[in-house]
């Protein structure tokens, strides 16, 4: 199928706040301390999912992932557009690779959603290879020693790839960012749930159910286990996306 034009865009979150957001009928911006403004943010293309507990076990399905995948038109203009995600490299964690001496700003794209699609293009190529974190091989071939803000994203991007001894697919992952609510009917593509957020041995839950079909939202979902970790659930959430964007000609 050909490619779609555009990203679409993907909001992930803890299951407890995705039954908010349902509840809300709209994502609604937060607070968010590393630009002192409210925003409301987006990976393009990429689940991801990580919280400060995603390592720890817990029986809690509120801890568990959600994720909700909007077109590309929903954050349009954006705020901001940034090649990895601003939050984390703020609170230092791609510390062992930038180069310190490049401020945060320096990074800022465009603030359009064709900059995202033409870095994504110039970056990995092909979005497969975006999806996997994988940059192209000669991605430097043509970029001076001086150059320093580029050479310092690929510095960045290359803890994306798998293998990587300090693997981080948001070094990587192209953030979008807007500065103002979005409704989610007819923005919402589709919604990844635990499918036991939805219904369990004590039934549905209609209240959520009732809410995802009012909104006309569809949705996919995946098997929790209690007793597990957030983290682990990352590949399975990638792969039902994965397949749902080739499906729909977005990979």
């Amino acid at each position: 199928m050909q490619a779609q034009d555009g990203l679409p865009l993907v909001h992930a979150t803890a299951v407890f706040t995705a039954g908010e957001i349902l509840k809300a009928g709209k994502l609604e911006t937060s607070r968010c301390d590393t630009f002192a403004r409210q925003m409301l943010y987006f990976f393009a293309l990429l689940p991801l999912y990580r919280s400060p507990r995603g390592a720890d076990k817990s029986h809690q399905l509120n801890r568990f992932p959600a994720v909700f995948v909007l077109r590309p038109e929903a954050a349009d203009p954006p705020f901001h557009v940034y090649p990895f995600d601003t939050g984390a490299a703020a609170r230092g964690f791609f510390a062992d690779q930038a180069d310190p001496l490049v401020p945060l700003e320096d990074y800022e794209l465009e603030p359009t959603l064709s900059a995202a699609s033409r870095h994504v293009e110039w970056a990995f190529g092909t979005r497969e290879a975006y999806f996997d974190g994988r940059l192209r091989g000669d991605i430097l071939k043509d970029v001076p020693l001086h150059e320093g803000v580029t050479r310092g994203y690929v510095d960045v991007a290359r803890m994306g790839r798998a293998g990587s001894n300090q693997h981080d697919k948001r070094a990587s992952a192209v953030e979008v960012a807007v500065d103002h609510d979005i409704d989610l009917q007819g923005n919402v593509l589709l919604a990844i749930l635990p499918k036991q957020f939805l219904e369990d041995q004590a039934g549905p839950n209609g209240r959520v159910m009732r809410r995802l079909a009012d909104l006309g939202i569809p949705f996919e979902t995946y098997d929790w286990q209690p007793n597990t970790t957030p983290d682990q659930f990352q590949d399975v959430i990638a792969t039902i996306a994965r397949e749902w964007f080739r499906g729909r000609g977005w990979l």
